[in-house]
C-alpha cells in the first residue's frame, strides 16, 4: 500500500492495477491536502519506478486516472467542509 499526496504517483499506482482505498484530508492553517491510499500487488513497485524515473505510461490513461483522483479529492474536501460547517452550527455561544 502507498499513501501519497502526489497525484501522479497515485495515478501510476492505479494504472499498475492498484485500487483507491481512501482519500484522507490532512493539513491545517488554511492549507488542506488530499492523501490517497492505493493498495494492490504492484503499487510499491510503481512507487519505486516513479521515483527512479524508470517507467512509461499511456498518457491518455494517466490523464483519466488523474482526473478521477482530482474528482475524489474535491469530493473529500467538500465532505470535510460540510462536517465542519455542521459541527460549527451545533455550537452555541451565549454572551453575558
Amino acid at each position: 500500500m502507498i499513501r501519497t499526496d502526489d497525484l501522479f504517483l497515485a495515478a501510476l499506482g492505479l494504472l499498475r492495477g492498484g485500487e483507491l482505498v481512501s482519500v484522507d484530508i490532512r493539513g491545517g492553517n488554511g492549507r488542506r491536502v488530499a492523501v490517497f491510499r492505493i493498495a494492490g500487488p504492484d503499487v510499491e513497485g510503481a512507487e519505486r519506478d516513479y521515483y527512479r524515473g524508470a517507467t512509461s505510461v499511456d498518457l491518455r490513461l494517466l490523464k483519466l486516472q488523474v482526473r478521477r483522483l482530482k474528482d475524489r479529492a474535491f469530493e473529500a474536501l467538500r465532505a470535510e467542509e460540510e462536517r465542519h460547517a455542521g459541527s460549527a452550527r451545533g455550537v452555541h455561544i451565549t454572551g453575558r
